[in-house]
């Protein structure tokens, strides 16, 4: 019963302080980009590596914000990488590294199919 009370008295508190707290404008919280793979079966284990040192390798980038990794619950060989930066741009400098130092087209060769990329931002 008092818990009851207590929720019924804080959740509305703490809804109506969340609706008051000022939102981020897009500029605050930069660009998603959305990744999706295919891994191949013969590249599976060598992905999966890779995706979860994802975060600690591109930490040092300039203008990388966070990375987050998903696994289809159904497909096991299909992945999304969600990615937050500073901007479109400074992503667009590390995807040049990448492809000049040849680690982009190895990731490819561990694909059934060349990965679908797009950025987002908040609305």
């Amino acid at each position: 019963m008092i818990s009851r009370l207590i929720a019924s008295i804080i959740l509305p508190l703490a809804i109506g302080l969340a609706a008051c707290a000022p939102a981020a404008s897009p500029a605050e919280e930069g660009v998603t980009l959305i990744i999706r793979f295919e891994a191949s079966d013969a590249g599976l284990d060598e992905f999966v590596g890779i995706m979860d040192g994802v975060s600690e390798a591109m930490s040092a980038e300039s203008g990388f914000v966070s990375a987050k990794v998903y696994r289809d619950v159904d497909e096991a060989n299909v992945f999304i990488l969600k990615e937050v930066w500073e901007t479109k741009a400074l992503h667009q400098e590390h995807f040049i590294r990448i492809n000049e130092s040849g680690d982009w087209s190895h990731i490819n060769s561990l694909l059934i199919e060349e990965p679908q990329m797009g950025y987002f931002e908040p609305m």
